[in-house]
């Protein structure tokens, strides 16, 4: 889908400059009766364990503003119970819109009825949720996780075309329950699977933090005498793997390979010191894309189920000029 880009008006929302020539899709949007009063967005954010999830806060901070949409912002630190409880505040708050990165998939039915119920229309961020009835939220903004872990499957892979063997692969994961740790998996054993030269002999759970990946990985070294590949499912874990390697006597970004996702800038500079072997790009910054979907929201236009995010592979050779005006 085509990128796009707007302001509103005022705060009181008279619609978007999107209305006008040259849309691709309808929004529904009656420009003649718009609603009166503020935007008023409740978002409530996982948390704050790395540079990722803090570039991300930082887009919906900035695009909140521009578009001048009143920002109402929770954090759920991890918590899938505070966030929930977040959630029921902004209903009680009567908020124009909800959107959410969620902790976990599973426990949302009941609050998003709730909001259904309260005309509150939903805004999935990030991730998904394990819920039956799609009906529940509105439109869903993120990476498609699975083709990541196809991607970082894909790259390993190839570095290793023409050489027999299997390819030990240790797998540094993100929370459980959470739907990129899940999908990431899943994508990258897909992949691996339809050749069988990347054999996955063993995995540990990082927590998304450099702390947690460097534990992860310190693990997975006592478990394993050969470890070929690690791939880590976000930059944070893999440059902690890095720290626990280098001082394991390993070379991390060659022996052994390291792929990573997120597409941080100290990801790319540890690609550029040969640390990290491949890095999978998963944009923090869909502050705009989702202020977009809250003012046509707002205004009772019509939005598409899924947006999906950009992405891109980088390596050694390509991390430098990337690096220039990486912004996270």
């Amino acid at each position: 889908m085509r990128r796009r880009s707007f302001v509103t008006l005022t705060a009181a929302g008279v619609g978007t400059l999107l209305a006008g020539c040259g849309r691709d899709e309808p929004t529904g949007i009656d420009l003649q009766n718009a609603p009166k009063g503020p935007i008023v967005l409740g978002f409530s954010q996982v948390g704050a364990e790395g540079g990722w999830r803090r570039a991300n806060t930082a887009s919906i901070r900035k695009a909140a503003e521009r578009n001048r949409i009143d920002l109402n912002f929770k954090d759920a630190e991890g918590d899938p119970a505070k966030q929930i409880a977040d959630v029921h505040a902004f209903i009680d708050a009567k908020v124009s819109v909800i959107a959410f990165a969620p902790v976990v998939e599973t426990g949302w039915g009941e609050v998003l009825r709730r909001a259904r119920g309260a005309g509150i229309p939903v805004v999935l961020t990030d991730r998904l949720i394990d819920e039956k009835d799609t009906s529940l939220w509105a439109s869903s903004i993120g990476a498609e996780f699975a083709s990541e872990g196809n991607l970082a499957a894909i790259y390993l892979e190839n570095d290793y075309a023409g050489t027999s063997g299997t390819v030990n692969v240790v797998e540094i994961l993100g929370v459980t329950g959470a739907t990129p740790t899940k999908l990431r998996a899943q994508g990258f054993a897909a992949t691996a699977a339809k050749t069988g030269r990347l054999k996955i002999i063993d995995e540990e759970t990082g927590d998304w933090t450099k702390d947690g990946g460097e534990s992860a990985m310190r693990r997975l070294l006592r478990r394993n005498k050969r470890i070929d590949a690690v791939f880590a499912q976000n930059d944070d874990m893999g440059l902690g793997a890095v720290i626990a390697l280098e001082a394991a006597g390993k070379k991390p970004g060659t022996a052994p390979k390291i792929v990573t996702v997120d597409g941080t800038k100290a990801a790319l500079q540890g690609l550029v010191d040969r640390k990290l072997t491949f890095v999978v790009e998963c944009s923090p910054e869909i502050g705009e894309p989702l202020m977009s979907v809250v003012v046509d929201l707002f205004h009772g236009g019509r939005v598409p189920k899924r947006i999906e995010s950009d992405k891109a592979v980088f390596d050694m050779e390509t991390a430098g000029d990337a690096l220039l005006d990486r912004t996270y």
